[in-house]
């Protein structure tokens, strides 16, 4: 990994966001120390209620923090407006989730292309642009086909070209292999550790370790805290 991928891409001090609930607070993160550099691949672990879709919300400032300070790419996402939030997210942030949120009406294709913030590129770029990563998932033969007809591994991948076509440096991925079978979820884990290959970082939330070979830290949290944060490079000597 060279000098300027470990530099900080997500910085967070005294992080804190807590969830008001009766009859009492619940902490959904609380005072999280934590550094990000840039290519990292960090798997998130954690019993339910622990934090974990906290952080992700925080991370992909769909929430804002209480108290603390997180900055990701140099953005403060704490002094930032709502406007600059959603900004941010479009620009910066590609998002991944167990239930592929693909819009059924749209074919591959669209749905690939709906991952492209507005202005980025014009219509003949953007098609040519999600053909590609269409290629390079091995969906194109898919590529008009609607949502309901492919199978789980196919509309995650779909899922995962539509974060990645807007080049992100940062991916956030909720329990991405929850919905497939073994094989497919080695699948798509292997085509975000090809995107943290080539510079981008993952963020990936999951209760299983399937993830562990294709990460470079473990973040466990409990109660909304940090608990543990172990460097697997050491025991990967494949990862660079």
């Amino acid at each position: 990994m060279d000098d300027a991928m470990k530099t900080p891409l997500i910085e967070a001090s005294g992080l804190t966001r807590n969830h008001s609930a009766r009859p009492g607070v619940v902490a959904g993160i609380a005072d999280l120390d934590l550094r990000v550099a840039h290519g990292e691949f960090v798997v998130v672990q954690g019993a339910s209620g622990s934090g974990k879709s906290t952080l992700l919300l925080l991370l992909g400032a769909l929430s804002r923090p209480q108290r603390g300070t997180l900055r990701i790419d140099g953005v403060d996402l704490g002094g930032i407006d709502a406007a600059g939030r959603a900004r941010f997210r479009s620009e910066s942030v590609g998002f991944v989730f167990q239930l592929f949120h693909l819009v059924p009406y749209l074919t591959v294709h669209q749905n690939v292309m709906a991952g492209l913030p507005d202005g980025r590129m014009d219509h003949r770029q953007g098609a040519e642009e999600a053909d590609r990563w269409l290629r390079e998932l091995g969906l194109t033969d898919r590529r008009q086909a609607q949502p309901a007809t492919l199978s789980a591994g196919e509309r995650q991948r779909v899922a995962l070209a539509r974060a990645l076509i807007k080049r992100p440096p940062l991916i956030l991925a909720d329990e991405p292999t929850g919905n497939l079978d073994p094989a497919n979820a080695v699948r798509v884990l292997q085509h975000l550790e090809d995107y943290r290959r080539s510079g981008g970082t993952v963020v990936l939330v999951t209760h299983g370790a399937e993830a562990d070979r294709f990460a470079t830290q473990r973040l466990r949290l409990e109660a909304g805290r940090r608990v543990d944060l172990v460097p697997l490079s050491t025991v990967h000597p494949s990862l660079p």
